[in-house]
């Protein structure tokens, strides 16, 4: 009986370890992942500190990046290009040099790497920029794939009110609004008008989207015949951000 015992606790401790050998060595790699995406992004942090690369060179071509928050670039981006072309350079255009970033904290919670820093430079009129970001990011294979970017809007549309082509005045006041306004893929079709209403066409639907606007210095305020409201910035004399996406003058 005392034989039957101690091989049943044998085969009893066995399974045991054989059970922990096996938990350990399933989350080995997950750790080393972690460690392995917090230094890449730690790595490329500080080559864009020292102005020798773009943080967003770490960015997967198909990649997804989401601004929070209302601001005039704020929305959900499909694609390294789209956000390069409607977030950031609208952005970068404004700056009179880098943005120097100042790294906060680094770190993870087991899916998402969280990136927490300061950011400041000077605009071309002259004036300081600073803001505070958090980015919470997903890496596969070294790249950024997915993002999303908490940061100070107020700031964000501070600037993007900014006009870097000298003029003094506002769109309110030069009436510069009035026309035609066009995604850069045509899709979209808004018509300013003169009597304060605004026609909207979509694809192949003429009037899609029918209402009245306001234009308060540089601000936009929609609201559709059906009730619904919306707004927009106008980023320059030829340059509108409403609803996520870009309207250029025609």
């Amino acid at each position: 009986m005392e034989k039957l015992h101690l091989i049943y606790r044998t085969v009893i401790l066995t399974l045991l370890l054989g059970h922990w050998s096996c938990r350990s060595g399933a989350q080995e790699p997950k750790k080393d992942n972690l460690e392995s995406q917090i230094e890449i992004v730690s790595q490329q942090f500080e080559l864009w500190k020292n102005g020798t690369a773009s943080f967003f060179d770490l960015l997967a071509d198909e990649a997804t990046w989401e601004v929070a928050g209302r601001s005039p670039v704020s929305g959900y981006y499909e694609g390294k290009e789209a956000f390069t072309e409607e977030a950031l350079m609208p952005i970068l255009e404004r700056f009179d040099g880098p943005l120097k970033p100042e790294l906060i904290s680094l770190s993870s919670d087991g899916t998402y790497v969280w990136l927490h820093f300061k950011g400041s430079t000077k605009t071309k009129m002259n004036g300081d920029y600073e803001n505070t970001y958090l980015w919470k990011m997903q890496l596969q294979n070294g790249k950024i794939v997915h993002a999303v970017a908490f940061l100070d809007t107020y700031e964000l549309v501070q600037l993007m009110q900014t006009n870097t082509t000298g003029m003094k005045k506002t769109m309110e006041e030069t009436k510069g609004y009035l026309g035609l306004w066009v995604t850069k893929d045509g899709f979209i079709r808004q018509e300013l008008l003169s009597n304060n209403r605004y026609d909207e066409a979509r694809g192949t639907r003429k009037s899609a989207y029918q209402g009245v606007y306001k234009v308060n210095g540089n601000e936009i305020f929609y609201k559709d015949d059906t009730g619904f409201t919306a707004d927009g910035t106008f980023i320059d004399e030829n340059t509108l951000h409403h609803g996520g996406y870009i309207f250029y003058k025609k």
